[in-house]
């Protein structure tokens, strides 16, 4: 989600009650799309974050500014890091930050609180489109190594089955999307690690099997003359 032109934190989250309608139960899980339950109080069809046996350590935010999330300290580039408990969402981005509600992203796996992450951070590159978004936080997570096509299908677990809503598509369709962003991504990252190979491969001179001159001849005495008679 992305808020425009607002007067300060105080009034994004004022701006958030009255776009959201419904705030965020404490007992009830967000989904991932920014609403409760995809934007419906129904969770029957709403995502929910499951149990894990290990549970994933706390977000929090460190003394320089960063979020610390899966052992990651995430910026999004000169933005501030806010957490604010009583956001009605997972997160938001407005000018100049990007905040983040940790109770409701401390339900989710490791995968699902990064991609959150880099979706609000995407809304400070790409502007107000979701799915633009979504794709610029896949693509983020292809590169940096936290995002395989099994966490993907947490992430697109976490959409639920909502139907579309004022601020975001339809679960399934950003599930789409997000597998055609991961699939270019991939791609993108294949050619790129080929293109490094052969630049590599073009540096390393091939080996003829001459030997090579491991020491240059050393000056032992100067001042000789090579002597010209015959004997």
């Amino acid at each position: 989600m992305i808020i425009k032109r607002v007067g300060g934190l105080a009034a994004v989250i004022s701006l958030c009650a009255a776009l959201d309608v419904v705030w965020a139960d404490p007992a009830q899980p967000t989904a991932a799309n920014g609403s409760v339950a995809a934007g419906s109080n129904d969770t029957s069809s709403g995502a929910r974050p499951r149990e894990n046996i290990t549970k994933p350590q706390n977000i929090t935010k460190q003394r320089d500014g960063s979020l610390l999330i899966a052992g990651r300290s995430l910026r999004c580039g000169g933005t501030r890091n806010v957490l604010d408990p009583h956001l009605p969402n997972l997160g938001l981005a407005a000018p100049g930050v990007v905040v983040f509600n940790p109770r409701q992203l401390n339900r989710w796996p490791d995968t699902v609180r990064l991609f959150v992450f880099h979706h609000e951070c995407g809304h400070h590159h790409v502007g107000g489109d979701e799915l633009g978004a979504d794709c610029w936080a896949v693509k983020q997570g292809v590169r940096q190594g936290w995002l395989g096509r099994d966490s993907l299908t947490q992430v697109c677990r976490s959409f639920g089955n909502g139907p579309a809503t004022d601020s975001h598509p339809a679960g399934a369709a950003r599930c789409a999307s997000l597998n055609r962003c991961f699939a270019t991504a991939m791609a993108a990252l294949a050619k790129e690690k080929a293109r490094g190979t052969t630049t590599e491969a073009k540096a390393e001179p091939p080996d003829t099997g001459a030997p090579k001159l491991l020491q240059g001849p050393t000056l032992k005495r100067s001042g000789m003359r090579p002597s010209f008679d015959v004997k």
